[in-house]
């Protein structure tokens, strides 16, 4: 008998004879080695998808190996393996699934996922197959993100949605706008509906921690949002949230830690360049006539008219750096810990995180904790019911400088004196206070939110595909601001305590049947509903502190005491039905009708009804469509009505409490507190209603190698909410009403490829493209030039035909330069405005022409990833162009304060035209023109916003230390903007001398991983 390591081989079970041995050894059957003896063995099967066909192309691989192998046309496979390998089957549109080998033959099937036709898709208020839609949604790749530093779900998928437009952030914590397909309103709501879960959410995104989200669908046209009616019109996102699967417990834990610091070099000027600043301002002193080109000796800054400050502080070569000082690099650490499983009857999931963010400016702080149940059970064979509910808590602590006191500052002063105590007023001018002391302020921004979903579901046997299901979402959250500071209330000291709850309860009730009789499927649901959302606050706050050292917690001790409060309380009730048809799984068929009720609108019109109607041919499916390398050609088309809100109390008669409302009753008698009437009361107040047309097609070429959809939609709102100038001797100046309408049009392209798919490298390249415009088609409707055109609203920047963001103002041509014969009321180193008329002056009445439009002309963005073996790369540019005169923003230079600090030239290091700057690109600051014309410039610009390498570790190699999975991960964020914008950020719009904050770009390093 042959021994191994002098142990006899029947210990590993061979029985055989010798001969036999000999045998499967000279075949290679059996492999020995000093260590081990391994098994090789053929594995051959046939993978399928869900609905039964064969799936060519799907990689196979053996985890830990090199070895791998792809289905043939008929889904196909054979490859040799170790027994007790693991084999990795991964197509892309379809979840990927590892399988230990445990015999010759493995047949498997594979489950759609991503984008896929058979993926099932959040409609709201119940699930669809997306070969079934016949609107336009669309699924947020969340995957594609997953390593970026990214504290919002939203910034996980900025720039990835044709049509869905995330804005930027630039602080600690900060909630991206969003908006979808443009503008559809000119005063109304603006507000994308936000569904959480199957609830309407009125919370922060930013509290959901994204790692327990599972996926994001955007409702963009008329008949999808259709079933959310009278608050749909500004597009709807449905986010839903994880929950357990059954089998043994995963616990999965995820960290990461980013660098961060600005995208742009903007600071303040240091003290060289203010001194230049000021040269240039008396450079009729300060350098030699008749060019200005050479310094005079004889002048001096004592010459000016600085004040001693400055002055000495230019003597004594003080060039304090308070940008620098009042800033840091700023950094994000999170950390994630979920787990997940269950059992026949019940599924859970638990999750806790913890997201510390501290921003670029001094004090800009974040601190998030959160904590999630989800949990769902069958309780008996007719019912089941469940909970989702979290938990989040945020700090935003601290008072940080603010920008607009920097700016103030001079490098000729320091922020504190020789003793080391702050100088209240460190340029010797009493209206710029030290910035230092807004972030001396003690502070405390607690923010807590309890969010709950419970419901039930029932179903009745004896109607299968019949279900009843009750929704209870409840949302509470507690806001504590407290502060104290001895340095406010001109330098007497403030305290104060603010206290704010709101709770928004909603009750669903929804009854859902689906069912298919042989070529014909059915599926409705009925929905009625009730929300109720309530607001309170209250506020004490005090002035003249004689002792602060309790600071917000000894409010008696203020000399001046004062105290106010707030409520307000709205109420929604709907009713919703939906019936959806489909035909052989070519022709499908979509109708909607919601009523909506809502407080905020008048007697005469607190309800309306929002129908709408969407079909889809599958071409594909009919047999006189034979395209070569054609998988699927589906046409959409929806027509549909969606509603916009009013404030809550709009259409009423509301009193107020002011000053003006005080009245003192005879001489010597107290101020007694009054109300006066504050608005007028408009009882036909109606909803703002968006009619829209979609229509789209969805296509698959080349064994899912290319696919995608393209959607044209056309909409027009009537009834705008606006607020309507009456005559003063009314008492009010506007009333709330419906006047105008709107037009709102574009398109929207998504481009899915697959360039390379090898056992070993897969590479795919994603392309999205989307364009909106909109148009004023009618404001009031008033002819008061007898013309027969209706008139626009110049004062209101409302024009008939033009764009919401058209730009109508004086052109500038140039700067006018020192040897120029400068227009009267002019001044060498002011903008030059052309003379439209050409009579020699410029007027408001005569020069000012359409520059433009605010709107961008179109966004595009790419994202490709390449995944070599266990190595993943990653990357996504994103881009917002305006073409030839689109997406203008204002960009203005400084102005000067005053001659004795020359304090807003302090402000950053932008292009400034001065006579030692002649081509400088911005006007001077310290010249008074007769008018003063704002320059708007393009913010068009390319973002590399995402890039991301990750290394997957074998499974071999983890499996022996009892871990699932573990993977390492590089990341950037905002690393490279190119763009023609001065400032801190073109997307934000923030310029050469903006008050806001900049814009971060992130390097980080995570690590995931799961046992």
């Amino acid at each position: 008998m042959m021994i191994v390591l002098g142990i006899p081989l029947w210990a590993f079970g061979f029985k055989g004879e010798k001969g036999m041995l000999s045998s499967a050894l000279t075949r290679g059957a059996i492999t020995v080695s000093p260590l081990n003896l391994v098994v090789q063995q053929t594995v051959s099967g046939r993978v399928i998808g869900t609905d039964g066909l064969p799936l060519p192309g799907v990689s196979i691989s053996v985890v830990g190996s090199e070895a791998a192998t792809s289905t043939n046309e008929a889904g196909n496979y054979s490859i040799s393996v170790q027994t007790g390998a693991t084999l990795r089957f991964s197509m892309i549109g379809y979840a990927s699934q590892d399988i230990v080998v445990s015999g010759a033959t493995l047949n498997v099937t594979l489950e759609a996922s991503g984008q896929s036709l058979d993926e099932v898709v959040v409609v709201g208020y119940g699930t669809m197959k997306r070969s079934d839609l016949t609107g336009a949604v669309v699924t947020a790749d969340l995957e594609a993100f997953k390593e970026a530093p990214n504290t919002n779900i939203l910034q996980s998928i900025k720039g990835t949605v044709p049509g869905l437009q995330i804005g930027q952030t630039n602080q600690a914590g900060a909630e991206p706008s969003i908006a979808v397909r443009g503008r559809n309103t000119i005063n109304g709501n603006t507000a994308v509906l936000i569904v959480l879960d199957g609830i309407i959410y009125n919370g922060r995104i930013g509290d959901v921690n994204p790692a327990d989200i599972e996926s994001v669908n955007i409702l963009k046209d008329a008949s999808s949002k259709a079933i959310y009616g009278a608050q749909a019109a500004n597009g709807v996102m449905l986010i839903t949230t994880r929950g357990g699967k059954k089998g043994k417990p995963t616990i999965s834990y995820s960290t990461y830690l980013a660098s961060q610091t600005p995208t742009s070099d903007m600071r303040l000027r240091n003290a060289e360049e203010k001194k230049q600043i000021i040269r240039d301002i008396y450079y009729q002193n300060s350098y030699l006539a008749p060019d200005y080109t050479q310094p005079n000796p004889d002048w001096d800054f004592s010459d000016t008219e600085l004040v001693p400050e400055n002055v000495r502080g230019i003597e004594d070569g003080t060039d304090y750096d308070w940008w620098g000082a009042l800033t840091n690099p700023g950094f994000i650490t999170d950390h994630a810990l979920t787990i997940g499983g269950g059992t026949e009857k019940t599924s859970y999931y638990l999750s806790g995180g913890f997201t510390k963010q501290r921003g670029f400016l001094m004090n800009d702080n974040y601190k998030r904790n959160t904590a999630r149940i989800n949990v769902s059970t069958e309780i008996s064979e007719w019912l089941t019911v469940g909970a989702n509910t979290f938990g989040a808590f945020t700090d935003y602590s601290g008072i940080y400088p603010n920008m607009g006191a920097m700016k103030l500052t001079s490098p000729f002063v320091t922020p504190k004196d020789e003793n080391g105590e702050y100088i209240i007023y460190p340029t010797g001018a009493t209206n710029i206070i030290n910035p230092f002391l807004d972030a001396a302020a003690d502070n405390k921004d607690l923010k807590t939110r309890i969010n709950g979903t419970f419901y039930g579901i029932v179903k009745i046997p004896q109607i299968p595909g019949l279900e009843y299901r009750l929704n209870l979402g409840n949302d509470f959250l507690l806001e504590n601001y407290y502060y104290g500071s001895p340095y406010a209330a001109n330098l007497a000291g403030a305290i104060s305590k603010s206290n704010q709850q709101r709770f928004d309860m909603t009750f669903d009730n929804i009854l859902s049947y689906e069912n298919r009789f042989g070529d014909h499927g059915i599926s409705a649901t009925l929905v009625a509903g009730y929300r109720r959302n309530q607001f309170e606050s209250t506020l004490a706050e005090g002035t003249n502190v004689s002792n602060i050292s309790l600071s917000y917690n000894s409010l008696e001790q203020a000399e001046i005491q004062r105290t106010s409060s707030d409520a307000w309380k709205e109420t929604f009730l709907y009713q919703m039905g939906r019936i959806n048809y489909n035909y052989r799984d070519t022709y499908m068929l979509t109708a909607t009708l919601r009523k909506d009720g809502f407080s905020g609108f008048s007697r005469n019109n607190k309800s309306a009804l929002f129908p709408s109607v969407g079909a889809s041919w599958v071409l594909s499916n009919e047999p006189f469509v034979s395209i070569p390398n054609l998988e699927y050609l589906k046409l959409r088309g929806t027509y549909g009505v969606n509603g916009n809100m009013t404030t809550r109390y709009s259409s009423l008669a509301r009193v107020t409490t002011d000053d003006a409302s005080k009245y003192v009753f005879g001489d010597g008698s107290g101020t007694a507190m009054g109300q006066s009437m504050g608005s007028l009361a408009n009882d036909n107040l109606s909803w703002e209603k968006t009619k829209g047309l979609n229509v789209g097609i969805d296509f698959s070429l080349f064994s899912n190698r290319i696919g995608g959809n393209i959607d044209y939609y056309d909409t027009e709102t009537t009834d705008l909410l606006w607020n309507v100038v009456i005559p003063e001797i009314t008492g009010f100046p506007s009333i709330s009403s419906n006047v105008g309408r709107l037009k709102n049009r574009g398109i929207e392209i998504i481009l899915s490829t697959i360039p390379v798919r090898t056992d070993n490298l897969e590479w795919n390249v994603n392309l999205n493209f989307a364009r909106n415009t909109n148009k004023i088609m009618s404001l009031l409707g008033e002819d008061k030039n007898n013309d027969g055109k209706e008139d626009d609203l110049i004062g209101s920047n409302l024009f008939i035909g033009k764009s919401i963001g058209t730009v109508y103002h004086y052109q500038i041509d140039g700067i006018w330069q020192l040897d120029d014969d400068v227009m009267t009321g002019y001044q060498p180193g002011t903008y030059r405005i052309v003379d439209q008329n050409e009579d020699g002056k410029i007027t408001a009445d005569q020069d000012r022409v359409f520059l433009g439009q605010t709107e961008p002309a179109y966004f595009f963005g790419i994202q490709s990833g390449l995944t070599y073996k266990n190595i993943t790369f990653r990357f996504f540019i994103n881009a917002i162009q305006g073409g030839k005169n689109g997406y203008l923003g204002a960009n203005v230079p400084a102005n000067v304060a005053s001659t004795g600090n020359f304090a807003n030239l302090n402000t950053f290091n932008y292009d400034l035209w001065s006579v030692s700057n002649p081509t400088g690109k911005y006007a001077t600051g310290w010249t008074v023109p007769q008018i003063n014309p704002t320059p708007y410039y393009s913010r068009s610009f390319v973002r590399l916003q995402d890039v991301s390498l990750a290394y997957q570790f074998n499974s071999s190699l983890i499996n022996r230390i009892g871990l699932k999975n573990l993977k390492l991960n590089v990341s950037g964020k905002n690393l490279l903007t190119f763009t023609k914008w001065d400032g801190w950020d073109p997307e934000t719009g923030q310029g050469i001398n903006s008050d806001a904050y900049p814009v971060m770009k992130s390097l980080n390093v995570g690590l995931e991983l799961s046992l």
